[in-house]
C-alpha cells in the first residue's frame, strides 16, 4: 500500500481518455489520453499553445470537459470542480501563482484548509503545519512574512510547500524550476523522488530536458492540442521528442554566434546597490553576448534594475559609449539607446488588457514622424507590427489580439517584439527563457544571433546553465554580490560556473 489512501502503486489515480476542450470552432485540446499512475513522474512536453495548461485546467475542474471521458481515483467524474480535485487529493503548482499578497506565507498556506480551535482560527497550528512542509522540502521561508515582500523564487516554493500540504493523491507541476535556484531546484528534484516512492501519481511540466531526464519515468507529447506520443523515457531521445513537439527536426538546438567584439558599449565600474549589489564591474561589447550567472539572490538582476534606472545607486559608474549616465532612470537609458526586459513579463513588462499592437508599439510613439498633425500614424505602425508579428512567429498574428490570452512563449515574444520596435545600444535580457517552450526558445536564440550580427551589445541573465554557457562569448558570475570570475574560452563550463557562484574556486584554477 502506498502513502496514497486507497490506491496501490501502479494503478492510475487520474486519467482523460479521448478528452476534447472546445473554445467556439477552436479545439484547445482534441481526443487527447493521458494517465497519472502512483508512483510515477509523468512528464508532459509541449510548445507553449500545445495544449498543456488546458489538460491540466481539465484535471482540476477549473474547465469543463467537452468531450471525452474523467477518471478520478476509480471512478467517473463528467463534471468536477476545483474544490471537488483538491478534496480527492489533485494537488498543483502553476507558473502563474494563486497567492494572496497581503496574507502572510502562513495564512497563504493555510487557505482552503483552515485549523480552529473553540470556533476561532488556530494561526499557531496552521504555522506548524507550514513549518513541518517545508522541512519536508528542506527549505525555509518566514511564515510570518506577507507574501509581497516575498521574492518570486520564494513564492514558488510557497506554492510548492502548499501543494505538499494538500491530501495525498496527485502532484501537478508547472515549470516548477523557473525562478529556482541551483540548490532549491535540488531540494525539490529529491522531495518529487521522495513523493514517488510513497505513491504520489506526478504530473511534471517542463522544457528543461535535463530534468525530464533525470525525474521521468513516462512522457507525453502533445502538439497543437493533440497528442503526437507516447513513451518511456528510457527508450526515447531527446531528438525524438523535439521532433515530435515541434513537428520538425532540429539541427542544433543552441546556434552558432560568431564572437566579433567591437568598442564598449556598456561599462559598470564598481557599482553598489543596496545589499545585493556590492563594487561590480562589467563591461559589454557591440557584436557579443556577455552572461551574468549566479545563484537566486545573488545581485545579478539587481545589477540590472540599478543600471536601467529601477533601483537606486550608492556608488559606482554607468557609461555608455563612454559617456557616463548621471542618474539613470529608465527614461533616460531608452533614449540612449538601452533596454532592459525584466523577468516578471506579465508583472512589469506588458499591459495584459491591451491588444498586441499596442504593447509593441508603445514606446515608438514618443519617436518623431510616429504621429503627424497631432493624429497617430497608425499605418505605418500597423506596418510595424505585421512585420515584427511574422518575424518573431507570434501567434496568433493578429494585432488586435489581448496580450492576457496568450501563451507564456508568446508573451515573451511580445516583450522582445518591444524591443525590436525601435533600433538599441544595449539589450539586458533578464531570465528571458524562463517558462516558455523549446520552440519559442529557438525563435529567442536566433534573435539573439540576429541582433549581435548587427552589432548589438547584449547581456544575458540567465539560471538556466546551458543556455549561459552555450550562448554566452564572456560569462560574469556572481556571489553574495560580488563579481567572483570573468569567464572566456573554454573556461565557460557547466561546473565552473557553479563553483564560482557558490563562492568556490574550481580545482583547476588552483593548480
Amino acid at each position: 500500500m502506498t502513502a496514497v489512501p486507497g490506491i496501490k502503486e501502479g494503478e492510475v489515480f487520474a486519467s482523460l481518455s479521448q478528452a476534447s476542450k472546445f473554445y467556439g470552432s477552436f479545439a484547445a485540446l482534441k481526443d487527447v489520453s493521458i494517465a497519472l499512475r502512483s508512483g510515477e513522474v509523468h512528464m508532459l512536453l509541449g510548445e507553449n499553445g500545445a495544449g498543456k495548461s488546458t489538460l491540466v485546467s481539465l484535471l482540476t475542474g477549473t474547465n469543463r470537459l467537452d468531450a471525452g471521458e474523467r477518471m478520478l481515483c476509480g471512478r467517473a467524474s463528467p463534471s468536477l470542480t476545483p474544490l471537488e480535485a483538491r478534496e480527492s487529493g489533485v494537488n498543483t503548482v502553476l507558473q502563474d501563482f494563486g497567492l494572496a499578497p497581503s496574507l502572510t506565507a502562513a495564512e497563504n498556506y493555510a487557505l482552503g484548509r483552515e485549523r480552529t480551535r473553540n470556533g476561532l482560527l488556530d494561526k499557531a497550528a496552521m504555522r506548524e503545519d507550514m513549518v513541518r512542509s517545508m522541512q519536508k522540502l528542506g527549505v525555509t521561508i518566514d511564515p510570518d512574512a506577507r507574501v509581497d515582500t516575498l521574492t518570486r523564487a520564494e513564492q514558488q516554493l510557497l506554492e510548492i510547500v502548499r501543494a505538499l500540504g494538500g491530501k495525498p493523491g496527485a502532484l501537478i507541476l508547472d515549470e516548477p524550476t523557473a525562478t529556482l535556484s541551483h540548490d532549491e531546484s535540488e531540494h525539490l528534484f529529491s522531495t518529487v523522488s521522495v513523493l514517488r516512492k510513497e505513491g504520489w501519481a506526478i504530473l511534471y511540466i517542463s522544457h528543461r530536458m535535463e530534468e525530464i531526464r533525470r525525474l521521468g519515468d513516462v512522457v507525453t507529447i502533445l502538439r497543437d492540442g493533440r497528442f503526437v506520443g507516447f513513451h518511456r523515457l528510457a527508450d526515447v531521445t531527446n531528438e525524438q521528442m523535439i521532433a515530435e513537439m515541434v513537428g520538425r527536426e532540429m539541427a542544433s538546438f543552441y546556434p552558432d554566434i560568431p564572437h566579433k567584439p567591437g568598442r564598449v558599449v556598456l561599462e559598470i565600474k564598481g557599482l553598489s546597490s543596496g545589499r545585493k549589489v556590492d563594487n561590480v564591474s562589467l563591461q559589454v561589447r557591440a557584436g557579443e553576448i556577455v552572461g551574468l550567472g549566479g545563484l537566486v539572490g545573488c545581485g545579478k538582476a539587481e545589477v540590472a534594475r540599478a543600471v536601467f534606472g529601477l533601483q537606486d545607486i550608492d556608488s559606482g559608474a554607468i557609461l555608455l559609449d563612454g559617456e557616463p549616465v548621471a542618474a539613470p532612470s529608465p527614461a533616460i537609458m531608452l533614449d540612449r539607446g538601452l533596454i532592459y526586459l525584466p523577468q516578471d513579463r506579465r508583472g512589469e513588462a506588458l499591459a495584459l488588457n491591451r491588444s498586441i499592437g499596442d504593447n509593441i508599439v508603445v514606446e515608438v510613439l514618443s519617436e518623431p514622424g510616429s504621429v503627424r498633425g497631432g493624429f497617430v500614424r497608425t499605418s505605418l505602425l500597423a506596418g510595424l507590427v505585421k512585420d515584427l508579428l511574422a518575424r518573431l512567429k507570434i501567434q496568433p498574428a493578429e494585432p488586435a489580439k489581448p496580450v492576457q490570452e496568450l501563451s507564456g512563449g508568446n508573451q515573451q515574444k511580445v516583450v522582445l517584439g518591444r524591443a525590436l520596435s525601435r533600433e538599441r545600444k544595449v539589450y539586458i535580457f533578464d531570465e528571458p527563457t524562463a517558462g516558455i517552450d523549446v520552440g519559442a526558445r529557438l525563435d529567442f536564440y536566433n534573435q539573439l544571433q540576429r541582433l549581435c550580427a548587427e552589432g548589438a551589445a547584449i547581456l544575458l541573465i540567465s539560471s538556466d546553465l546551458q543556455e549561459l554557457v552555450h550562448l554566452s562569448h564572456r560569462v560574469y558570475v556572481m556571489h553574495e554580490g560580488l563579481c567572483t570570475a570573468e569567464l572566456e574560452g573554454d573556461d565557460i563550463r557547466e561546473e565552473t560556473v557553479i563553483a564560482h557562484a557558490f563562492g568556490e574556486t574550481p580545482k583547476e584554477d588552483i593548480l
